[in-house]
């Protein structure tokens, strides 16, 4: 099912470009939607990485959660996952999407064996959710979220050449499956993609651990398409060689993108490379920015 609108406002995001909105490392969308049947929908991507400063740009904005439809989050990482219970509540309760290793505990290891907590934050677990009204909805397949709008599930990793950027300081990242510690190759990460009537399809990312590549190539199999109209969110080039970068442009390039909107990860690098590369269809996005599928944005650069 095609969806007839698509609108999205950037809650949080590395970039402040509008005054008196705040700026975090971290990520979250609103989505609003008006569905195939003509009935609005309204989905949070992602909850940030700092709560009051999220809290403070959805009252800036104006932004109402009340008549919220779903919450998706794209992986089990603490800088899109510190106010679910927050937006739940603000919600009055709603279905909660999440891959099954979201939840899972995560720590980070120095070279020196010295351990951090990671992943999600703590109030921010299941059992927390559950008590603010939430409902989880737990998969690694692709699922419908509200009419027309889907997650990816799990993102086959099939480029050869993406893969989840090693720490840099010659550390190490565990996830801990079934009581097992393991490398943690990120498995939860997953996107939303939707089919704009008249537009085409959009592809929403978080992070995009699995690859921003790989990810559109699953999105492309799981609707059929032959390419991509938008894509908008991380990528995870920040940190990633040239060579790195230009396989990834060269990839892109085969999607027919009309509109890209890389943000929070991507760094500056990349997002440099990335606006040489697709002039005409490249926006900044920022704390507050709104985009609408089918629209010109306003002044692409800012």
């Amino acid at each position: 099912m095609v969806v007839k609108s698509l609108k999205m406002t950037t809650l949080a995001d590395n970039l402040v470009l509008r005054a008196g909105l705040h700026g975090q490392w971290g990520l979250s969308y609103l989505l609003e939607i008006v569905d195939g049947r003509g009935d609005d929908r309204k989905v949070v991507f992602d909850t940030g990485n700092d709560r009051e400063p999220l809290l403070h740009n959805i009252k800036k904005l104006e932004v109402t959660l009340g008549d919220v439809d779903a919450v998706v989050l794209s992986h089990g990482h603490g800088d899109h996952t510190v106010a679910t219970v927050e937006v739940v509540e603000a919600a009055g309760g709603c279905p909660v999407y999440a891959h099954p290793h979201c939840f899972l505990p995560r720590y980070y290891e120095d070279r020196h064996g010295k351990r951090t907590r990671g992943g999600v934050p703590e109030g921010q677990n299941v059992e927390d959710i559950e008590a603010a009204g939430g409902e989880l909805v737990i998969s690694d397949e692709a699922m419908e979220v509200v009419p027309g709008l889907w997650t990816t599930g799990q993102v086959p990793r099939v480029t050869g050449f993406e893969e989840v950027s090693p720490p840099t300081d010659g550390g190490r990242r565990i996830v801990v499956v079934d009581g097992e510690e393991r490398e943690d190759k990120i498995l939860c990460d997953q996107a939303l993609w939707t089919d704009v009537e008249g537009v085409g399809p959009w592809l929403i990312t978080g992070c995009a651990h699995s690859g921003p590549v790989n990810t559109a190539l699953h999105v492309m199999e799981l609707g059929g398409f032959t390419g991509l109209h938008g894509l908008i969110g991380g990528t995870h080039l920040v940190g990633r060689d040239d060579a790195y970068i230009d396989k990834t442009i060269e990839e892109l390039r085969r999607l027919g993108l009309r509109f890209l909107s890389p943000c929070h990860c991507t760094g500056f690098k990349a997002m440099a490379r990335l606006y040489d590369a697709f002039p005409d269809s490249f926006a900044v996005n920022y704390c507050g920015r709104v985009f609408e599928a089918g629209k010109e944005p306003r002044r692409r650069l800012v």
